[in-house]
């Protein structure tokens, strides 16, 4: 159960949003066991008046939530392939990337929590 915020100050049209939404759920699945794209919610904002380290060259901010927790090499695989896609379809340098992680251990979905 990923929820993950992508905010950017680049155009993301549509094309490249749905791009990133399938590669993106390729990494999830490489990176943390079980986590599918089935459970997978994303949103994509662009545009953003977004500066990092003084400058508003293009920036991107990723906030993954997930349900439960993983291992170390886990997150540092997801937040490599992230920062690889993002460089390589976005035009982003790495170093202007950020990725949060937040574990969560209640997520309500369909009238219920887990």
């Amino acid at each position: 159960m990923p929820f993950i915020d992508v905010k950017t100050n680049i155009s993301l049209p549509k094309d490249k949003t749905d791009l990133l939404k399938a590669q993106i759920a390729e990494i999830l699945a490489a990176s943390f066991p079980g986590k599918t794209e089935n459970w997978l919610m994303l949103n994509f904002t662009d545009n953003c008046s977004m500066y990092f380290a003084g400058s508003d060259a293009p920036c991107m901010f990723v906030d993954i939530a997930i349900f439960g927790s993983q291992s170390d090499a886990a997150y540092d695989a997801m937040t490599a392939g992230m920062c690889a896609l993002i460089e390589k379809e976005c035009d982003v340098s790495k170093d202007r990337v950020y990725v949060k992680y937040e574990e969560v251990s209640h997520w309500g979905w369909n009238s219920m929590n887990f």
